[in-house]
């Protein structure tokens, strides 16, 4: 979501000091916003729309993600002349999925990048880490983190439009419980803070709603063999595997599941981190396609892949594939098309408030996500820009579909049940209906 996720197990205390040690640094430098080179814009000069993730390191399949959702929402954006004549680019910044590399990441991105307009990214491998920098230095965030501490944080500038992490364990255990009737259930995640998130939540729902924990391992990543725990864990005879391990180590211990389980798979729900095109090709490739194919299901944000504006997404991402080769293979990828709407909104928000300043046009993101009293729904940016022109107000239902912003800037929808097409594409094949959910979460105390 979160797809978005995994912190290297430092201990938050450690992260939020050396995140406010870089704000007193950062606040410094960049107090005059627009004027100081990060958050806002001065004269007619491009926009940028900062990518913070990782691009190395063992979560290095997230960032390339995020960057496809920029990519369409600026060729989009630049299409329909810009905002207020600003044209937009797409800028990548490596946080190495480590704070103590985010947290250099985000000063030299700040401090070296003129026209910051919004970053993108922050998961939970930095968000923790950065918020607050980025918060410091007025510039609005749509980030990829689960971690409950943003659940009711007081950040004006931090938006996320994914649930919460233990949101999505709980609709992890619906998919068990109520759609595949699986009891017994063995959670293995990776030992980063990020996967770990989904253990409790996970554990407390499925026991409290007559579940079982056959086990429950935590995975050191990428490591070269994980024997010794898939034989445990195939001793603990689970129904089905609840995972998050990014990097190679999903795609190693489920090999080894096959291996040692006489060529056989078990059936496993992943997060929706699993549902991206790194993970599909190293699982794919370790126990084979059509294994995957039946035997793997996960959650997703709730999408439906249809409408103009994801019509409008769709044709600008293949279109991207110019710019990054990859691009189209998050054509049906839900977090993509979330961060891609949040460009759009952020650049309708400039425009509604007839402002390049974050202080000022930062609240007018809420009002184009919610709307206001007699907005108009649009669901691309020229069909905003038209509106606004008109004398409109807008509400912006985009390529991910209505947003529904609390106090908090979080909004959160429904979740889908969703599989692999044989090429590695995100398919929804069920869902699960809000009363559902509700149990679920009333069971795991969220």
């Amino acid at each position: 979501m979160s797809r978005y996720r995994a912190v290297s197990y430092r201990g938050l205390a450690s992260i939020r000091t050396l995140a406010l040690a870089s704000l007193l640094v950062v606040a410094a430098a960049c107090s005059g916003g627009a004027s100081s080179g990060g958050g806002g814009s001065s004269g007619s000069g491009p926009l940028v729309v900062g990518i913070l993730a990782p691009f190395t390191g063992q979560d290095a399949a997230l960032g390339p993600g995020y960057f496809a959702g920029c990519l369409p929402a600026v060729r989009s954006i630049n299409a329909a002349g810009g905002v207020m004549g600003h044209k937009l680019s797409c800028k990548q910044f490596d946080t190495r999925g480590e704070p103590a590399d985010a947290v250099p990441a985000a000063r030299q991105m700040i401090a070296s990048t003129p026209n910051l307009m919004m970053v993108i990214g922050c998961t939970s491998d930095e968000a923790a880490s950065v918020v607050p920098i980025l918060e410091g230095a007025h510039i609005p965030s749509f980030c990829m983190t689960g971690q409950s501490e943003f659940n009711k944080s007081q950040f004006k500038y931090f938006h996320r439009l994914v649930p919460p992490d233990e949101f999505d364990a709980y609709a992890m255990v619906g998919i068990a419980l109520y759609y595949d009737h699986f009891k017994n259930a063995a959670l293995v995640f990776g030992n980063d803070l990020g996967s770990q998130a989904f253990v409790e939540p996970a554990r407390t729902a499925l026991t409290k709603l007559g579940g079982k924990v056959a086990v429950n391992q935590a995975l050191a990543l990428g490591q070269p063999s994980y024997r010794t725990e898939v034989t445990q864990m195939l001793a603990a005879h689970p129904d089905v595997i609840f995972t998050e391990a990014l990097g190679s180590t999903d795609a190693t211990y489920l090999a080894e599941v096959k291996q040692l389980n006489g060529g056989k798979m078990i059936p496993v729900i992943g997060t929706a981190a699993t549902i991206d095109p790194t993970w599909f090709k190293a699982v794919s490739d370790a126990i084979g396609v059509g294994d995957l194919l039946q035997y793997f299901q996960a959650n997703d944000i709730q999408t439906t892949f249809s409408g103009p504006g994801y019509n409008e997404f769709k044709t600008n991402i293949l279109a991207s594939a110019s710019d990054f080769t990859d691009a189209p293979k998050y054509v049906q990828h839900a977090s993509t098309l979330h961060l891609y709407d949040g460009v759009i909104m952020t650049a309708l928000a400039m425009t509604a408030s007839k402002s390049t300043d974050p202080k000022v046009y930062n609240p007018w993101i809420f009002k184009v996500g919610n709307g206001t009293g007699g907005a108009t729904v649009v669901n691309t940016y020229k069909q905003g820009v038209d509106a606004l022109n008109g004398g409109k107000q807008v509400r912006l239902v985009g390529a991910g579909g209505q947003t529904n912003f609390n106090k908090w800037n979080n909004s959160q929808g429904g979740y889908i049940i969703v599989k692999y097409t044989a090429t590695g594409e995100e398919q929804q094949i069920s869902q699960l209906s809000e009363a559902t959910v509700a149990k679920i979460i009333q069971a795991g105390g969220g």
